[in-house]
């Protein structure tokens, strides 16, 4: 372990002066590849979610839209999002080599001491899920279709359990290990964490484009319709960021998170009113988070483009 990261362990939150230089000296190793994700970090970052994802989505749109005679497989559309976490493994190994790889790695499995944390990421949306189908009850007058609680019609030869774990693995991790984990704090070198997840949220937005082509939900919508995914995405974005922070940097908990309130979102129950309520309510949350989020301390790397070091045992859960 580096000392920089040893620093971080104990408690410290170390300056970035002599971890940048450590850092930029090992890019130079690595060539002119390695220098650019030093130099460009988010540029970087980016550009490579990007071709990953959009190349996996790429037959798939060009199917969908009927500009090629063959099919392509819908779980190109789960492979596509691994992206994010190929980019931030890419260009975190550039940068930082085996120490930044391990700094990762240690929030992907950020488990201890975040016990209520976990509970929040897997019941929060279970609840809101229910509190919705009660509320649809009430609006419509009948009870939603819940005997496929969990199924997927995207994934239908898919195993319910087996979906699951796809989910969690493609959309919660391959997701959050990028967003969260590499492009969230790298802006926060510069930024304060509320600018930082608004920039993110942008860069989110538009990672999705190829899946307005794809998506059947997507699909539908029109236009104008992009306004408004844009603005779900910039409130996820700040409930992330909080719950990041507040977790103590715990990608697995955003990414239970996010797994989790996906299923309950697109599990068929006969009614689009769940997953707008549930819509609502995360955007309910988001702007409260807001006062919080102005007054967080942003996460301190420890080299350029880094996630930050592995939080104090003090720190790992903040009330």
């Amino acid at each position: 372990m580096s000392g920089a990261a040893k620093g971080a362990d104990h408690g410290g939150r170390p300056g970035a002066s002599s971890g940048t230089a450590a850092v930029e000296e090992r890019a130079v190793r690595r060539g002119v590849v390695g220098a650019v994700a030093v130099r460009y970090p988010v540029a970087s970052f980016v550009v490579l979610a990007f071709v990953v994802s959009w190349a996996a989505w790429g037959p798939l749109l060009a199917d969908r839209q009927g500009w090629v005679e063959w099919s392509a497989s819908t779980y190109l559309h789960l492979l596509g999002g691994l992206g994010p976490l190929v980019a931030a493994v890419v260009v975190t190994g550039l940068g930082r080599g085996w120490d930044g790889l391990g700094v990762l790695w240690s929030q992907v499995t950020a488990w201890r001491g975040r016990g209520r944390w976990l509970a929040l990421a897997t019941l929060g949306p279970l609840s809101l899920f229910l509190v919705a189908v009660a509320v649809a009850r009430l609006v419509v007058g009948e009870w939603p279709a819940l005997d496929r609680f969990g199924a997927s019609t995207e994934y239908p030869a898919l195993p319910i359990v087996a979906y699951w774990l796809a989910n969690l693995v493609f959309y919660g991790f391959g997701e959050e290990v990028g967003w969260r984990g590499y492009l969230q704090p790298t802006l926060e070198q510069r930024r304060p964490v509320l600018g930082a997840a608004a920039i993110l949220s942008v860069v989110w937005a538009l990672w999705h484009l190829p899946l307005f082509g794809i998506t059947a939900g997507y699909r539908q919508l029109p236009a104008v319709g992009f306004i408004g995914f844009y603005f779900s995405l910039l409130v996820a974005a700040l409930v992330f960021a909080w719950l990041w922070h507040r977790s103590g940097y715990s990608l697995l908990v955003v990414a239970v998170f996010h797994g989790v309130f996906d299923i309950a979102t697109t599990t068929p129950t006969g009614t689009t009113l769940i997953p707008i309520l549930m819509g609502a309510a995360v955007s309910l949350a988001g702007l409260a988070a807001i006062p919080a989020l102005r007054t967080m301390e942003p996460s301190r790397p420890t080299g350029a483009g880094a996630a930050p070091g592995r939080p104090p045992a003090a720190m790992e859960v903040q009330g």
